[in-house]
């Protein structure tokens, strides 16, 4: 969802996880010295992610995750400002209940510069946390002979923000906003992979969307429709899904509901999302290796 307005802005539109999003870090195919082992490696990954920040990748469908295409290897991360994005909504909270109670907006006239620093700081500070996750599972691939040292690219995106321009203000809420030609990141889901995108400058369509497009590939299942859809699959089926992600399985043996939530047979495919979204080019898309989630708060 991405709207404009030009004499009030939503502070609470963006919610508490203000300047969620997901970067990647790209690895060549050339630098990859051997697959990820998940028997000897996995254990030590998830440790070291949920330690790499102070605040955690968060819950929900937050995770990070290791990607693959013909010619890369990708380091995925999908998290946001945690603590402070809380902070801030506590305060935008108050400022509505002393200057619009009852209502979701504020007279654009309350977004003073020192308002949209602040706003701006915790996006950045989001941006921040995506970058430590990144260089340090960088540094555990390194460390442990998955890749060699060479050239990487880094990329990032926010689907969750506010955006104050002179003229008006542009609210994304599950809607990643493009920046030039940068690539940014569309999860199809846990067990599908993504797509990496770019925004096509000269489709005039780019500019009715407001320079946004989806920030994941959309659902086709409700939540509870896609836990009958799990429990209709046969044996085979879901022997297949537990072979492929076996670091995601409970001591039982099974998935977590959040879990299959999140599968593949619950979301559009890749050419549907396409197909909506012209204005997109399709750079890359992904295969995925190794899924780390978190389902704390």
């Amino acid at each position: 969802m991405a709207f404009e307005t030009t004499d009030v802005f939503y502070p609470l539109v963006t919610g508490k996880d203000m300047g969620c999003g997901v970067a990647y870090l790209r690895i060549s195919r050339q630098d990859v010295l051997r697959p990820f082992d998940k028997v000897q490696h996995y254990r030590a990954l998830e440790r070291e992610v949920h330690a790499m920040t102070d605040e955690g990748l968060g819950g929900g469908n937050h995770f990070l995750s290791l990607e693959a295409s013909e010619k890369y290897l990708y380091v995925l991360v999908h998290t946001g400002s945690r603590n402070l994005g809380i902070y801030m909504y506590q305060q935008n909270c108050a400022l509505l209940q002393q200057h619009s109670p009852g209502q979701d907006w504020l007279p654009l006239e309350l977004a003073t510069p020192d308002y949209v620093r602040e706003y701006e700081r915790v996006l950045t500070y989001a941006a921040s946390r995506r970058q430590q996750f990144l260089a340090k599972t960088y540094d555990f691939l390194l460390r442990n002979k998955y890749v060699q040292a060479g050239t990487s690219v880094v990329a990032d995106s926010c689907h969750n923000l506010l955006e104050f321009q002179p003229a008006r203000v542009i609210h994304r809420k599950g809607s990643t906003q493009l920046v030039g030609d940068s690539e940014v990141v569309i999860p199809l889901s846990m067990s599908r992979g993504s797509l990496i995108v770019k925004p096509n400058r000269w489709d005039a369509s780019l500019e009715q969307a407001l320079w946004s497009c989806s920030h994941g590939a959309g659902r086709v299942l409700s939540r509870t429709d896609t836990l009958k859809h799990w429990h209709s699959l046969k044996k085979a089926e879901k022997d297949a899904y537990r072979q492929h992600f076996s670091e995601l399985l409970n001591r039982q043996g099974d998935f977590e509901s959040s879990i299959l939530q999140e599968f593949d047979f619950a979301y559009k495919d890749a050419t549907a999302l396409l197909a909506t979204q012209p204005f997109l080019i399709r750079c890359d898309q992904t295969q995925p290796l190794v899924t780390v989630k978190f389902t704390g708060v």
